[in-house]
């Protein structure tokens, strides 16, 4: 009765994945074993059904769960650029708080850079490469240029420091590449509280998406 009880609990698996791999298993061990034994050869074809039933099921949960997979490690990674600019925005407070002032010049800050390779920008100027690098010839699509190709003129148009201060804002900019695509995951983050592309209310201190590269 092996063979009958693995085939109802194949349909179950279906239901719970990991154990379509268990009646797979005995599916394929129970075909096996029916081209020797007598007794095993009168539920072959159980023993086949449980196979294919076992495989589909098994091909259908790789399918859904492969892409949810790779779009969850791509959020984890989208989530380092949003940490850099946590970090760089501590670093403006610091330096506020010491001389009243913000700067455009990473140098300028008590800051370094957390893991990752990321683009970022403080103000006018290229944008500065902190982190890990590679090779951008053989990753067009993620080279600085390219990225910067990639950002939205408008969000450009905000960054820097603004105003005289000690009444003054600064806006940053982090943004990465994601995946071979053209388009750049982007992020900013102000002193100041802004209005989003879709008129949200984006409080200071609050790291944004402007671009998902995750989504597009």
């Amino acid at each position: 009765m092996l063979p009958v009880w693995v085939m109802i609990f194949s349909v179950a698996g279906l239901c719970f994945p990991p154990l379509l791999l268990v009646t797979g298993a005995l599916g394929l061990y129970g075909y096996l074993r029916g081209k020797k034994d007598a007794e095993w050869a009168k539920r072959k074809q159980v023993t086949q059904m449980t196979m294919a039933v076992s495989g589909a099921g098994l091909l259908i949960f790789v399918g859904l769960f492969l892409p949810n997979f790779k779009n969850a490690q791509l959020r984890m990674k989208q989530l380092e650029c949003r940490d850099t600019l946590t970090s760089l925005y501590a670093a403006e407070a610091r330096l506020y708080e010491k001389e009243k002032r913000y700067t455009s010049k990473v140098s300028e800050l008590d800051w370094k850079p957390p893991r990752g390779r990321h683009l970022i920008r403080l103000g006018e100027g290229p944008l500065e490469e902190v982190g890990q690098g590679f090779d951008e010839a053989k990753f067009p699509a993620m080279s600085s240029k390219a990225v910067d190709e990639a950002i939205p003129k408008l969000v450009s148009g905000t960054l820097g420091v603004h105003g005289e201060c000690p009444a003054c804002s600064v806006t940053i900019l982090c943004a990465t590449q994601l995946d071979s695509d053209a388009t750049a995951d982007v992020w900013t983050v102000s002193t100041i509280e802004r209005t989003g592309s879709q008129g949200e209310k984006i409080a200071g201190g609050l790291p944004w998406c402007d671009v998902d590269d995750v989504a597009l």
